[in-house]
């Protein structure tokens, strides 16, 4: 089983190069040095013609840290250094608004005609994100995870599907009702492929799908250019 620690981080100015700059030096030497770390990705904003939704700034720029155990993701993420390098805002070196930690269970789904879920290799990531509060976030995972990645899976020019699964563990307080339900990510080689994913007879099929799900808080949609920074597999 893959966990996928994420870091998301936030923050208005409009250039964070300090971000990269600091993930690429310390927290990556740390990560690189863990030896249960399969790899480490970034992602940030995509640039050019990138899809509105109207649900917010997206994030400066996102870690996804991948380990193949549950136990050592958690114990990974509780350590002082992880806290002190990755999550401390002071860190950072410049104005940050907001750092979300969450731990996932990550899922891939096998495209139409294929046997097993490919690598994901195409750099541009779709990521959305469920927010709370729902009714039964397990109900809705079910849900979800049975009905929406089949036909994500017909996109047009699509090059991988994957869901993130939320463990029962939380480095922050937020509030409980305000929580990641669920992520999804929607892989393309380019923007201009997700564009025309958006612009296919899939999304409509999509959208009344989504519209079967359980009441929720609200979600997130943001296109982003994902960049493999290290891996030991």
């Amino acid at each position: 089983m893959t966990i996928a620690i994420f870091a998301t981080i936030w923050t208005s100015q409009e250039s964070p190069d300090y971000l990269r700059n600091h993930i690429l030096d310390q927290p990556l030497a740390f990560l690189s040095a863990v030896p249960k770390v399969a790899s480490v990705d970034m992602f940030v904003p995509a640039t050019g013609n990138v899809p509105s939704f109207d649900d917010g700034p997206a994030p400066a720029l996102i870690m996804q840290i991948d380990m193949n155990g549950a136990s050592d993701a958690k114990a990974l993420a509780d350590s002082e250094d992880f806290q002190r390098l990755i999550f401390d805002q002071a860190a950072y070196g410049g104005p940050i608004e907001k750092i979300a930690l969450d731990l996932f269970e990550t899922v891939h789904f096998a495209l139409p005609e294929q046997q097993s879920p490919p690598p994901r290799t195409a750099p541009l990531s779709f990521v959305v994100r469920y927010y709370g509060p729902t009714d039964d976030a397990a109900d809705f995972v079910r849900f979800y995870t049975e009905n929406h990645p089949p036909i994500l899976a017909t996109f047009p020019g699509i090059r991988n599907v994957l869901c993130y699964l939320p463990l029962d563990w939380r480095s922050t307080s937020d509030v409980l009702d305000a929580r990641v339900i669920i992520g999804n990510e929607v892989v393309f080689d380019d923007l201009d492929a997700l564009n025309r994913a958006l612009e296919s007879d899939v999304l409509p099929v999509l959208k009344a799908d989504g519209r079967r799900f359980a009441e929720f808080g609200y979600n997130t949609h943001h296109a982003m250019h994902r960049e493999r920074l290290y891996t030991n597999r």
